[in-house]
C-alpha cells in the first residue's frame, strides 16, 4: 500500500484537488443558514368568555385612568373612549346616521361591523364577510329570531377580549331533498302535500317517479325554506316527518345529487386595552379558527373614529394623514368621489413577490403611522404588531357612504396569482401560503386634543415611539449643513477582442480622482461632508455577491481604497462603502441558486427584476439575453454573507442596499418567512453590524440603526385623492438623525431649483451624485439611469446651496412646524426661531403682506 501511494501520490493529490474544484463549482462557498424561531404570540384560551346573549350592559366600564375611560356596549361589542379633559368621545362605529341617499346595504352593514374578512373557499373562489350580520346582529332566519349574537366577552385588567364567531345561521336549500318519491309524497297529510307541491315540488320527473324542486339552488327564498322546514323537520306548529340534514343528503345522493352543505365560518378574537395615551386594539393570532375557508385579510375597526361629512348642518372640517412617501393629507369631503380609495401596503412590495410586469412607479410607505384630525380632536394610529403585514386604507365621504375614514387591513396569508395554460386555454389560480403569519396584529390609537392636534403632533407621537419603544438615540450633533457626495466608481461594459465580445470593468471615478473632487469642494469652503461610494467592490455598479471585498484595480485596488479612507479620515470625512447582502447578480456555484435564493409562493426563485420600460415586462420575460435581474438571498443568509465580507472590511461605514429599506420574504414549505419574519431578521442583522450605517430611505424599524439617512423622500405619490404633501418623515426625524433627499442632480421630474426648495422645507442636508468622468460613458451600458453626474458641472451650485443652508442656520435647529398657507405655499418653522415661507408656484405670491418670489423662499424670521 505504501508503495502504491509513493508511486501515485501526485495523481491522488491532483484527483483530490479536482474533486474540490468540482465541488466548489457546484456549491461555491458553503454558507451557514441563520437559525430562526417564530415570534411568540399572545396565549389565547376560551376559558372565562361569556355568551353575549346573556349580557345587557350598554355602558360597561372596561377601564379608567387619569386621561380616559374605556366603555363597551355588551349588546353590540362596540367600544367608546371618553377623553376626560375635553369630554370628547371616540367611537368604534359611527353614531351619526348615514345621510347619503344611495348608500348600499352592504356599506351600511360595514358601518356596523368591527371586523371584515376576505377569504378563499375550498374551490378557490374569493369572498368577503363582515361580523355585523354574521356575529353581532344576525338577521332573522328559519331557525332563529332576528338579533341573535354569536360573540363572547371576557374582561381583564383595563382590557376586554371579544371572541367573534362569524357564521351564517340561515339554512340552505340542501337541507331539503331535491326529489321526493311519489309514494312518499302520497304518504303525507293531504294539506302538507298540497303546500309542498304548490311552493316547492312543482315539477314531476317520470323517470324517477318523483316530485322535483324546480328552483333547487341557493336562490331559494326564505319563505319557501320556512314552509319546507315546518313540514319536513317540524316545529311548534307541526310534528314534521323526521327529516335531518343527514337524511336529506342521503336521499339526494340516491337521486344523484352530490352537493353538500359547505359554509365557511370563522372565529376571531380581538383585545382592546386602555393605555395612558389612548387604546390598543389587537387581533389575537392564536384565536383564529377557520372552517371551509382560508382567510387572506382581516380589516380591524374599519370606521373607528370616523368623521361624518356634516356637522351641525355644515360640511365637517378636518383631514386624514397618510404616510405615503414624505407624507400626505387627504381633506374631508374633498369631492373626489370618482377616484379610487387610497390603499397601500406598509413597507412596500415584498421583493420576493415582485410582479413580472412593472407596476406603477410610486413612493412607498416607510412608517406604520396614520392619523385623523378634526375639530373635536385627533388621533395618531401606530401599527405596533404585524406592521409588515398591514395595509393602510383611506377614503372620503360621499363616495360609498357619508363618512371620512382611515383604517388598517392585515394580510394574514400571502397570495400569488398564477396563470396556467397558453393561448385561448389560459386560466388563473391563486396560491395561498399554508399557515397564518406568526404574529399578533395590533393598532394603537393615541388621542390628541386642544391646540396639539395637527399632523405635526401626529408626527411627534411616532417620534416619541421611535425613542421610547424602538430605542432611537439622537445622533444628530451637527450645527452645519452636511453634503453627501455619492461617487460612481467601477462599472461593467461590453468590449471586443478580435471581434469577440466580453465583459470588462471601467471606471468613472478612481480613488485618486475622488481625492481631487473632495479637494475641489474643500477649496470652495465645503468641508462638512460624507462620502458614499458606489461600485467600489465586487463587480462595480453591477452587484455581485458581497461575500468578499474585492476592490477593482481600475479604481486603484485595495491599497488605493485604504489610502482614500485614511485621507478622508484625516479631514474628518466619513466614507460609507456601498454593500449589498440581500441581492446578487449571481452566485459562485452552480447549485447556489437553489440553496441560497429566496422562493416565491409558486416555488420559483425570487428575483429582483430589472424591467424593460417600453414593454413594462421584466427583462427575463422580454429579452433573456439582457440579464438585468438579480437573485434575492434568503434572509437567513444575510449574516453569513456579511461575516465573510467583514473579514476584508476597509471602511468604518457601510451604505446598505435593500436591507433596512426593503423586505424580502421566502416561501419555502418547510420554513415560510413572511415580511414580518424578514423584518425581525433584518432588525437582528442591523443590531449586529459593527460599522456606522448609512441607510437609504429606511423603513421605520430600521431608523434607530442609521448614523445617516439618505434618499429620504420629499414628495408623495400623486394620487388624485390626495390634496397636498407634507414632510411627515422629516418632522419625525429632524434633530434626531441627519438626513438628505435623493441626489438633486439625478431627479428628472423636478428642477434642481424645486429640489433645493424642498431641502429648505424639510430641514434636509444636500446630496449630489458625482463622477470624475462624464456619465455619458454609461449610455451603452446597463447603468444609464445615472445622468448629469460630471462633477465640474455642479461645483458652483453645491457651493452656493451649502452657503445658503449655513447662512440660514438650518442645521442649528430642528423642524418643528409646518403648515399650508396658500396653494403651493408653505410656512415652516425651526426650533431656533427660523421661519420661512416657500412658494412653489411659477408666479409671485403674497401672504400676510410678505412678497414671496416665484419658485423661491422668503425669510419671515431669522434664526436666533
Amino acid at each position: 500500500m505504501k508503495t502504491f501511494f509513493k508511486k501515485h501520490y501526485m495523481k491522488l493529490i491532483i484527483g483530490v484537488l479536482a474533486v474540490a474544484l468540482f465541488t466548489f463549482a457546484l456549491i461555491g462557498i458553503p454558507f451557514e443558514k441563520q437559525s430562526y424561531a417564530y415570534l411568540d404570540t399572545d396565549v389565547f384560551t376560551k376559558e372565562g368568555f361569556i355568551d353575549a346573549n346573556d349580557l345587557s350592559d350598554k355602558n360597561k366600564v372596561v377601564g379608567e385612568n387619569e386621561n380616559f375611560i374605556l366603555y363597551i356596549d355588551e349588546t353590540t361589542s362596540y367600544i367608546r373612549v371618553v377623553d376626560k379633559a375635553t369630554g370628547y368621545t371616540w367611537y368604534s362605529n359611527p353614531t351619526a346616521n348615514d345621510t347619503r341617499p344611495l348608500t348600499t346595504n352592504a356599506a351600511k352593514w360595514r358601518q356596523s361591523s368591527t371586523l371584515e374578512i376576505t377569504f378563499y373557499n375550498p374551490r378557490g373562489s374569493i369572498g368577503t364577510m363582515n361580523n355585523f350580520r354574521m356575529s353581532i346582529n344576525h338577521p332573522e332566519s328559519v331557525l332563529n329570531a332576528a338579533g341573535i349574537r354569536s360573540y363572547y366577552i371576557k374582561y381583564g385588567v383595563d382590557s376586554v377580549q371579544i371572541l367573534y364567531h362569524l357564521v351564517d345561521l340561515e339554512i340552505s336549500h340542501l337541507y331539503f331533498p331535491k326529489m321526493i318519491s311519489k309514494e312518499q309524497m302520497e304518504s303525507y297529510d293531504p294539506v302538507d302535500q298540497k303546500e309542498l307541491q304548490d311552493y316547492a315540488y312543482t315539477g314531476f320527473d317520470a323517470d324517477w317517479d318523483a316530485y322535483v324542486i324546480a328552483n333547487y339552488s341557493s336562490n331559494m327564498t326564505n319563505n319557501v325554506k320556512r314552509r319546507l322546514y315546518k313540514i319536513l323537520y317540524g316545529n311548534d306548529q307541526h310534528p314534521g316527518y323526521g327529516y335531518t340534514l343527514e337524511r336529506a343528503q342521503e336521499e339526494n345522493a340516491a337521486y344523484g345529487v352530490e352537493e353538500v352543505v359547505e359554509k365557511a365560518e370563522f372565529e376571531i378574537a380581538i383585545e382592546v386595552k386602555l393605555l395612558p395615551e389612548g387604546i390598543s386594539t389587537k387581533i389575537i393570532r392564536d384565536s383564529i379558527k377557520e372552517t371551509l375557508g382560508r382567510i387572506n385579510e382581516i380589516t380591524l375597526y374599519p370606521l373607528f373614529g370616523t368623521a361624518h361629512m356634516l356637522k351641525d348642518g355644515e360640511a365637517s372640517e378636518g383631514y386624514l394623514v397618510v404616510p405615503d412617501g414624505s407624507g400626505a393629507v387627504i381633506e374631508f369631503n374633498n369631492g373626489k368621489v370618482q377616484q379610487n380609495v387610497y390603499r397601500k401596503r406598509v413597507y412596500g412590495q415584498d421583493l420576493a413577490q415582485m410582479p413580472y410586469a412593472m407596476a406603477e412607479q410610486q413612493q412607498k410607505i416607510s412608517i406604520p403611522l396614520y392619523g385623523m384630525v378634526k375639530d373635536e380632536g385627533a388621533f395618531a394610529a401606530i401599527i405596533t404588531e404585524g406592521d409588515a403585514m398591514a395595509t393602510i386604507s383611506a377614503d372620503i365621504s360621499n363616495r360609498v357612504d357619508s363618512y371620512n375614514k382611515i383604517y388598517t387591513t392585515f394580510t394574514i396569508r400571502e397570495v400569488e396569482a398564477v396563470t396556467l395554460g397558453s393561448g385561448f386555454n389560459k386560466y388563473g389560480i391563486n396560491l395561498l401560503t399554508e399557515e397564518i403569519a406568526n404574529t399578533d396584529f395590533e393598532v394603537s390609537y393615541f388621542f390628541l386634543s386642544g391646540a396639539n392636534k395637527s399632523y405635526v403632533d401626529i408626527a411627534n407621537v411616532y417620534r416619541n415611539y421611535l425613542i421610547n419603544n424602538l430605542g432611537l438615540d439622537s445622533v444628530d450633533e451637527t450645527t452645519k449643513a452636511i453634503l453627501t457626495v455619492e461617487l460612481l466608481g467601477a462599472y461593467d461594459k461590453r468590449d471586443f477582442f478580435l471581434g469577440i465580445p466580453y465583459q470588462t470593468l471601467d471606471s468613472l471615478t478612481t480613488f485618486d480622482q475622488a481625492k481631487l473632487i473632495i479637494e475641489e469642494l474643500m477649496n470652495r469652503n465645503v468641508t462638512n461632508m460624507n462620502i458614499s461610494y458606489l461600485g467600489a467592490a465586487n463587480g462595480g455598479l453591477t452587484n455581485q455577491l458581497f461575500d468578499r471585498n474585492d476592490i477593482p484595480n481600475v479604481l486603484g485596488g485595495r491599497d488605493g481604497f485604504v489610502a482614500l479612507n485614511e485621507y478622508l479620515k484625516s479631514n474628518g470625512i466619513e466614507l460609507y462603502q456601498n454593500a449589498n447582502f440581500a441581492s446578487s447578480k449571481g452566485f459562485r456555484g452552480a447549485f447556489d441558486e437553489f440553496m441560497y435564493n429566496a422562493k416565491r409562493i409558486r416555488g420559483a426563485q425570487a428575483m429582483y427584476f430589472g424591467y424593460h420600460y417600453p414593454s413594462r415586462l421584466a427583462y427575463d420575460e422580454f429579452d433573456a439575453s439582457k440579464e438585468l435581474s438579480q437573485n434575492l438571498l434568503n434572509p437567513l443568509y444575510y449574516q453569513a454573507v456579511y461575516d465573510a465580507f467583514n473579514k476584508q472590511g476597509v471602511t468604518d461605514g457601510l451604505l446598505l442596499s435593500l436591507i433596512g429599506s426593503s423586505l424580502v420574504g421566502s416561501y419555502e414549505r418547510d420554513l415560510t418567512l413572511y415580511k414580518q419574519d424578514a423584518l425581525r431578521i433584518q432588525q437582528d442583522f442591523l443590531a449586529g453590524v459593527s460599522q456606522d450605517l448609512m441607510l437609504s430611505n429606511p423603513l421605520g424599524f430600521a431608523m434607530p440603526y442609521a448614523s445617516f439617512i439618505s434618499d429620504l423622500p420629499t414628495a408623495t405619490t400623486l394620487y388624485a385623492l390626495i390634496d397636498y404633501q407634507i414632510p411627515l418623515l422629516q418632522l419625525i426625524l429632524s434633530g434626531l438623525v441627519d438626513y438628505s433627499p435623493v441626489s438633486i442632480n439625478l431627479t428628472s421630474d423636478r428642477s434642481p431649483q424645486y429640489q433645493f426648495l424642498k431641502v429648505l422645507e424639510t430641514g434636509s442636508n444636500l446630496k449630489y451624485t458625482l463622477s470624475y468622468d462624464s456619465s455619458l460613458e454609461l449610455l451603452n451600458t446597463d447603468h444609464n439611469q445615472y445622468m448629469s453626474t460630471h462633477y465640474v458641472n455642479w461645483l458652483d451650485t453645491i457651493q452656493s446651496e451649502m452657503a445658503t443652508l449655513n447662512s440660514l442656520k438650518i442645521a442649528e435647529g430642528r423642524l418643528v412646524g409646518h403648515r399650508k398657507v396658500k396653494n403651493n405655499v408653505y410656512e415652516v418653522t425651526y426650533s431656533n426661531g427660523l421661519i420661512l415661507l416657500i412658494n412653489y408656484n411659477v408666479f409671485d405670491e403674497t401672504y400676510n403682506l410678505y412678497e414671496i418670489p416665484a419658485m423661491s423662499f422668503f425669510v419671515v424670521q431669522e434664526a436666533q
